[in-house]
């Protein structure tokens, strides 16, 4: 064990057989300025009494009995090496503050980082469990996508079936709007010929027995007691409606007759309701205005009247 090793132990008061460590030394290490032992400290003030080189008593005054010349030089190292040992007992003291300063820089660096690492740690375990919960999520977003997708697979299916069959229908919606003038020409022929047919009913109705029904194409059927409501008024609708049938134009009259049912030329005339007109020719003074001068003169003077295809054949 060095010298300075011993002194380091009285100075700290440590065992004589125990080997300090650095660690050691420095928990040992007072915080305060360090106390010398007495004995060194008696050391060092004899030594800085005492001359550097010490030689024979001034005055001749003999050495102490049991001190040579050899013990003073002894004792002068001892003292050279407990002033040595002290002075790098305080740079050792001083580096150890140091150290110490180091040393509890370095704990709070430690502690800080395990408190860091603790909320690391904290943050890595809220971090993993928001990370589940996004796992999950995402997995439950996936799922839902396939459905989605699925979903619209479907969709686009129908509507392709959709737009096929729409297809179909504007085709033939096309073709009926193509056909929809004759469809109406049909239609208006249709109505047409039940319009015929009810009016060639009624004049069958109306006609005795045993007429022919396909005599109506035929022969002019006129119903007089539809072509007005007062006698005079029948008579003159039957004459002008009978003279505008010869001169093949149209007449009010004629619009009780089957007239546009013929098929050709009319091969008879038939009257409908001859009572009626012999009621309303004796109800009025026709025989009167037929004897009437008048009358006379006029028919005179315009003899050519209308004549009939029928009755000019005979």
């Amino acid at each position: 064990m060095s010298e300075l090793e011993e002194v380091a132990k009285k100075v700290l008061g440590l065992p004589p057989e125990e080997k300090p460590s650095l660690e050691g030394l420095l928990r040992a290490m007072p915080k305060g300025p360090i106390d010398l032992p007495p004995i060194v400290k008696e050391r060092a003030s004899t030594e800085e009494a005492a001359p550097a080189h010490p030689g024979p008593d001034p005055v001749g005054k003999p050495l102490p009995p049991g001190q040579d010349r050899g013990g003073s030089r002894e004792t002068e190292d001892l003292s050279r090496k407990l002033r040595e040992c002290e002075q790098r007992f305080q740079k050792k003291a001083h580096e150890v503050g140091k150290l110490k300063v180091k040393l509890q820089k370095a704990e709070k660096a430690r502690l800080e980082a395990e408190s860091a690492k603790g909320r690391t740690l904290e943050e890595a375990a809220h971090l993993r469990k928001a990370l589940g919960k996004t796992l999950a999520e995402q997995e439950r977003l996936l799922s839902e996508r396939a459905g989605l997708e699925k979903k619209v697979s479907e969709l686009l299916s129908a509507k392709a079936a959709l737009e096929k069959r729409l297809k179909e229908q504007e085709e033939e919606l096309k073709r009926l709007k193509e056909s929809l003038p004759a469809r109406e020409a049909l239609s208006e022929e249709n109505a047409r010929l039940r319009e015929r047919l009810s009016r060639l009913e009624g004049f069958r109705d109306a006609l005795p027995e045993p007429f022919p029904q396909e005599a109506l194409l035929r022969v002019l059927v006129l119903d007089y007691p539809r072509l007005a409501r007062e006698p005079r008024e029948r008579l003159l609708a039957l004459l002008e409606g009978y003279q505008a049938f010869l001169r093949k134009e149209d007449h009010p009259a004629l619009a009780h007759s089957n007239r546009d049912l013929l098929e050709g030329e009319a091969e008879g005339v038939v009257l409908l309701g001859l009572e009626r007109l012999l009621l309303d020719l004796a109800s009025l003074p026709l025989a009167r205005w037929l004897r009437a001068h008048a009358f006379r003169l006029e028919a005179w003077l315009f003899p050519k009247g209308p004549s009939s295809p029928r009755l000019s054949e005979e």
